[in-house]
C-alpha cells in the first residue's frame, strides 16, 4: 500500500507530544518527511527524536520540495488559518489542531480553499476516535437505547496561572477563546456528536472569575437540540478535582464516560434499570478493544479516506457545526438571550471574532 508523505508544522508543545508520535507509530501507512518550526533547536531537536532530517522554518520551501501528501498543522491557534490554506493551495490534504480557526468567517475562508483545490482540511477531534467512543456513538445511532434525552459535559480542570506564562496564551488575538473552546472543546464536540450533532440553540455565561488572562476560566451553558433534547455544559480550570464527565440519559439506558484528557473503553459505563426498579450496570454493552492512541487513529482514519480517494471525517463542513455552536455560547453570553443555530451570519460581529463580546467583558473587569 502507498504510503501518505506527511510534514508536520509545530515540533512544540502538542506537536511533540501527539502528532509527530502518531505519524512515526503508523510505519506501514506514514512516511514523516519534514518537520516545520521557526523555532530552530526544536525542530532539530525534533528531527533527531522522531528521525527526521528535513528540517524547515518555512512551510512554502517544505511544500515545494517534498510535495507531501498530508500537513499536520500543530502550531497555536492564530496561525492555523493561513497555514491551512497554504497546505491546501500547495497540494496537501490538512489535519489541523482545535480550534480549526478563531471565527466562521474564517472557517468559510478555509471551506473556499477546500472548494477550490479539491483537498481536504480535517479538524483534529481525538475524543471521537478515542476508547469506546465510536462504539457508543453506534449504540446510540442504532436506537440500541432509545433516543437520547439529555446530555452532560463537565470540563473540570485545573491550570494555574503560570500556564499563561506562554505569551500566545489567554489572548483574544492569538488563542481567540479561553476554558469552553481551548480545554473543553473535546468534550463538547464529543457530546454533540453521541446526541446528534443538530443543536438547535444554546444559553450560556461565559467569565474570568480568578485568572489573569483576557478569555473566560469558566462557562456554564444549556443546549436544546432539534429533537427536543436537552443538554447542560461546564467548561472551567478552575477544578482543584480534576475530571471530565460526559453522560447521555436516554429512554433505555444511561451511559457515562468518567476520564481526564483522553477516553479508554474500560472508562465508559452503561446503566439501566431493571423491572423491579433497581439500577444494573450493562456488562456486556461493548466488544474489545486494542489499545486506542487518539490521535494516531483518526490520522490512520484520514490516511485511508485519502488512498480510496474519498471525502475523510471532519472537514471544514461538519468542523464548523462545533465552531458554530461555541460561537453561539459566546454570543448568548454576551447578549444575555439564548441564540439560535443558523443566526450568526455575515454581518454580525460574531460572524467575524469567536468571542466578539470578549474585549467588552474584559474591559469592565
Amino acid at each position: 500500500m502507498k504510503k501518505a508523505r506527511i510534514g508536520v508544522v509545530g515540533a512544540g508543545g502538542i506537536g511533540a507530544a501527539a502528532h509527530l508520535p502518531a505519524v512515526t507509530g503508523l510505519p506501514d501507512d506514514a512516511e514523516l518527511v519534514a518537520i516545520v518550526d521557526l523555532d530552530e533547536q526544536r525542530r532539530t531537536d525534533a528531527g533527531e527524536k522522531f528521525g527526521c532530517s528535513n528540517l524547515y522554518a518555512d512551510l512554502g520551501v517544505m511544500l515545494e520540495e517534498q510535495k507531501p501528501d498530508i500537513v499536520v498543522i500543530a502550531t497555536p491557534p492564530h496561525l492555523h488559518e493561513p497555514l491551512a490554506i497554504q497546505a491546501l493551495r500547495g497540494g496537501a490534504l490538512v489535519f489541523c489542531e482545535k480550534p480549526l480557526t478563531g471565527s466562521l468567517e474564517s472557517a468559510d475562508r478555509i471551506r473556499a480553499a477546500e472548494v477550490e483545490t479539491g483537498q481536504w482540511c480535517v479538524t483534529v477531534s481525538q475524543f471521537r476516535y478515542a476508547g469506546g467512543s465510536r462504539q457508543v456513538r453506534d449504540s446510540l445511532r442504532s436506537g440500541r437505547w432509545g433516543r437520547p434525552l439529555i446530555g452532560v459535559a463537565h470540563t473540570s480542570w485545573y491550570r494555574g496561572p503560570e500556564y499563561w506564562d506562554i505569551p500566545w496564551r489567554g489572548k483574544f488575538a492569538t488563542e481567540f477563546a479561553g476554558a469552553t473552546t481551548t480545554q473543553a472543546h473535546h468534550a463538547i464536540d464529543l457530546l454533540l456528536w453521541l446526541m446528534g450533532g443538530e443543536w438547535s440553540s444554546v444559553s450560556a455565561i461565559a467569565d474570568t472569575l480568578s485568572r489573569p488572562i483576557e478569555v473566560e476560566d469558566a462557562s456554564v451553558a444549556t443546549v436544546r437540540f432539534a429533537d427536543g433534547a436537552l443538554a447542560t455544559l461546564l467548561s472551567t480550570v478552575l477544578s482543584h478535582h480534576q475530571e471530565t464527565k460526559l453522560q447521555v440519559m436516554a429512554e433505555r439506558a444511561t451511559v457515562d464516560l468518567d476520564t481526564l484528557y483522553m477516553p479508554l473503553l474500560e472508562e465508559w459505563s452503561v446503566r439501566q434499570v431493571d423491572a423491579e426498579g433497581t439500577t444494573q450496570v450493562v456488562a456486556d454493552w461493548a466488544e474489545p478493544e486494542e489499545p486506542v492512541q487518539a490521535h494516531r487513529a483518526q490520522l490512520a482514519d484520514i490516511i485511508a479516506h485519502w488512498r480510496a480517494g474519498e471525502q475523510p471525517e471532519l472537514t471544514i463542513a461538519e468542523a464548523r457545526s462545533t465552531l458554530e455552536f461555541l460561537t453561539a455560547l459566546y454570543k448568548s453570553s454576551h447578549t444575555g438571550v439564548p441564540v439560535s443555530r443558523g443566526e450568526i451570519v455575515a454581518g454580525d460581529p460574531f460572524y467575524s471574532v469567536l468571542d466578539a463580546g470578549g474585549p467588552t467583558r474584559k474591559a469592565s473587569r
